[in-house]
């Protein structure tokens, strides 16, 4: 609801369902605050958000109120400036930095520091206090997170956010009165597959990020590159930051209908692999002999010209990779990489997206009844799970307004929830981490959750309704189904939406796919790897970016049946150790591309890296090859452009790709700070000229600090900052353009959330099987801070 109140003389219009300080911010007002955060709530615990509210227009004097606790009301008059607010605000920083160490020029978020912003934009300029400060012992948390406790202001977000939002219960605060310390009852590394986002929500530097701090630069010396994380079939928004051709760390990068503020620790720090020692830099012979890009690029030609060359595909690689080698070999000759389980679940999770629609993640945290089928969702979409976690908690909108609480009041709220049960259903295989949150948790084997979901979907079309779960999804308004695993599953579980659709029911469902761009291979629609082996005899192969012995039983076979294997990969495998080419190619870091994520929404990523001995991307070798093979097929495609023009008119289903991807202008957005430093001194003992800058003509982001801070057309922002704010907590002042110039997305569906075709699908069980052979997410497993992670035990 939008109304008018005045601000410092200001008129300006805001969301009435929000708090004082949220509006302010949107307005693009200043007001410093510490222990709010939009998806944590308001607590008022800081009392640094402190404003002066005035009754009335006679009102002279006013009152102090912290505006974070604020409903705004229609003619409100409030004033930001007022001397008394302004004075109270600057005591409130004094009193948290009597504490707080002087460390700022060797603390690692120097720079980008919350309460450094906050303390400058108070006015606080002087210490007074002279005695000893309070110093604690800081704790082993693990390979993903150190502890600096002393830099501790009291705010309570780290167990906010730890306990309450994400479900952590090895984590919380200790002691009493002024001695109060945030960590965990021993030594250990924390549990919560999502402990990471401490490191952002953290307003100063208690949480620091260790694999970051091995290899640490400034922000404002890191290039910002906008990409969506490789992990996972969610396809969470992220951020490059990279210096001197490494990558340095990857930060959330902010999406109201996706990840919000929040990745998981597999997203945070499993991009490790693209600078670990598994990384394939060069390109060999099957003797081990290196081979120059010439070489390469004629030995594949040769390869690829060959008539009846099998190209094998892969869901970790993007869609123009893929498409491209279908191009180069003919789609007859293409296979999708996967196993035959992997195949039929990817081609049933197609016809179902076409038919039913599918689930934004946004959908799932704002679901009243959820039903999840197969697999762990923390262990196959992690923020997906999240985002259910946060349906399980939700207080229905009825009982906020019979209660008049603000969804925005975290205290009123909580207590309501634990009230106020939403139906929540897991019917897993194996424990998962959502069944602390769940009102009824069920372990059974493939064939009896299939049964199950059989049974639901009959109950609710015929009205004989004879179960809680049936009822439970009759009863709610938006319930959402989560399903994971083999085809006959998937169907059950559309069948499930169609059901409740055909009652009235504004029902929808979640496909967890197993890895970044499963949607996208299966929307190219190619055999599985089992077809391939009755036509790979004597024949060449070119493998992109998958390791077929994680995916079939028979990869052997495959190998040994055929002539010359080409790999194309950017991490060493066994299918690598097998080939007769190994061409190493650029990682979604080093590469532009596109990723069809478990929404159907496309997601263009670009190249975030750039070395000095720079490998290809995977497109552009396959083209180069095909142009020296003179294949017409390699000719129409030039630039990244070119290809998905050719992608759209060929696939037409996969235009959604070539509308995700901003037109290249011609000023085009820095991804550099322009407080960037050291570009001379870095290379100083080579040569004291100042290098060129790279140049990459196929990204709509430039290279250097020259350009406009954002893109015109799509609203991608590269370097999140606006003056004042140097923290991530810069996002908070962009509210009112959320969708466009933080997230950076077109938000381009390849499917509709739901249509008017109610045929059900059939479910075949005879044909279910327990035993599967999944490619493993094998990126993140090469990642040093992964490794040691899993060193120190499972995570909960």
């Amino acid at each position: 609801m939008d109304m008018k109140i005045t601000v410092d003389d200001q008129l300006i219009t805001v969301n009435g369902d929000d708090n004082l300080l949220a509006v302010c911010l949107s307005a693009k007002l200043d007001v410093p605050y510490f222990c709010w955060h939009p998806a944590l709530g308001s607590v008022g615990s800081c009392r640094q958000c402190a404003v002066k509210l005035f009754q009335g227009p006679e009102d002279t004097t006013g009152r102090i109120v912290m505006a974070c606790m604020t409903k705004p009301t229609p003619g409100m008059r409030v004033s930001i400036a007022d001397v008394q607010a302004v004075e109270f605000r600057e005591a409130v920083v004094e009193t948290v930095l009597t504490n707080h160490p002087h460390d700022c020029p060797v603390c690692e978020v120097g720079g980008e520091c919350h309460l450094q912003d906050m303390t400058v934009m108070t006015g606080h300029k002087a210490r007074r206090y002279r005695y000893e400060k309070r110093t604690n012992v800081n704790q082993d948390l693990g390979p993903f997170i150190r502890h600096e406790m002393n830099r501790c202001i009291g705010c309570y977000r780290c167990v906010r956010y730890y306990q309450d939002y994400a479900g952590g219960d090895d984590f919380g605060v200790f002691g009493s009165n002024r001695n109060v310390y945030f960590g965990r009852d021993e030594d250990g590394a924390l549990e919560s597959p999502f402990a990471g986002n401490l490191v952002e929500v953290c307003p100063t530097g208690v949480f620091v990020d260790k694999p970051f701090s091995a290899k640490f630069r400034r922000k404002w010396d890191m290039r910002a590159t906008p990409s969506v994380c490789p992990h996972c079939a969610v396809g969470c928004n992220i951020t490059l930051q990279e210096r001197g051709g490494q990558l340095r760390r990857v930060v959330n990068r902010y999406n109201e209908t996706l990840n919000g503020y929040f990745l998981c620790d597999r997203g945070r720090f499993g991009t490790g692999f693209v600078e670990s020692p598994g990384r394939l830099r060069n390109a060999r012979n099957n003797a081990g002999a290196a081979l120059s890009d010439a070489q390469v690029r004629a030995q594949l030609a040769d390869i690829v010209k060959t008539t009846g060359t099998i190209g094998i595909g892969s869901p970790r690689a993007s869609i123009e990779a893929n498409f491209a080698l279908r191009q180069l070999v003919g789609a007859e000759n293409f296979y999708a990489g996967l196993s035959d389980f992997d195949a039929a679940a990817l081609h049933s999770a197609v016809a179902i997206a076409r038919q039913v629609g599918l689930a934004r993640v946004q959908d799932a945290e704002q679901a009243d009844a959820v039903l999840v089928l197969g697999d762990d969702p923390a262990a196959i979409a992690p923020r997906l799970a999240l985002a259910l976690r946060q349906a399980a908690q939700r207080v229905p909108d009825a009982i906020l307004a019979q209660r008049d609480i603000p969804a925005w009041d975290a205290g009123a709220t909580k207590q309501a929830s634990h009230e106020v049960m939403n139906p929540f259903v897991v019917v897993t295989s194996k424990p998962s981490w959502l069944d602390s949150m769940a009102t009824l948790a069920l372990r059974r084997t493939s064939q009896d959750i299939i049964a199950l979901a059989v049974e639901v979907a009959s109950g609710i079309t015929t009205k004989a309704v004879g179960s809680d779960i049936a009822s439970g999804l009759l009863n709610a308004r938006q319930p959402v189904i989560a399903v994971s695993g083999e085809a006959a599953l998937l169907n059950s579980a559309a069948n499930i939406v169609l059901a409740l659709r055909a009652a009235g029911v504004r029902a929808k469902l979640s496909l967890m796919l197993p890895e970044a761009n499963s949607l996208g291979l299966g929307l190219i629609d190619a055999r599985p790897l089992s077809a391939a082996l009755a036509a790979c005899k004597g024949q060449n192969i070119v493998i992109l970016e998958n390791d077929v012995f994680l995916r079939s039983d028979h990869a052997g076979e495959l190998i040994s049946n055929a002539n010359n294997i080409c790999v194309l990969d950017h991490i060493e495998t066994t299918s690598v150790k097998h080939a007769s080419l190994v061409a190493a190619v650029g990682s979604f870091a080093d590469s532009d591309g596109t990723f069809v994520n478990c929404e159907g929404r496309a997601q263009r990523f670009y190249k975030g890296i750039f070395r000095n001995d720079e490998v290809p991307q995977s497109w552009a070798l396959l083209r180069d090859a095909g142009v020296e093979a003179r294949l017409e097929s390699a000719r129409i495609w030039p630039t990244h452009a070119a290809l998905l023009t050719n992608l759209a008119a060929t696939l037409p289903e996969l235009a959604v790709c070539a509308e995700a991807s901003p037109e290249v202008p011609d000023a085009r957005p820095a991804t550099l700070s322009y407080r960037y430093s050291g570009r001379t001194a870095a290379t100083a003992h080579i040569d004291v000229r100042e290098p060129l800058p790279h140049q990459h003509d196929d990204s709509p982001l430039g290279t250097t600090m020259e350009g406009p801070p954002i893109h015109a057309q799509s609203g991608v922002k590269p370097v999140l900052w606006t003056p004042g704010w140097n923290s991530g907590q810069a996002v908070n002042k962009f509210q009112d353009v959320i969708g466009g110039a933080i997230t950076g997305s077109h938000e381009v569906f390849a499917f509709e959330t739901s249509t008017d075709i109610m045929t059900p699908f059939a479910i075949d069980i005879a044909e279910v099987s327990d035993s599967r052979v999944l490619g493993l997410e094998e990126l993140s497993e090469l990642s040093p801070a992964i490794i040691a992670r899993n060193l120190a035990g499972p995570a909960s």
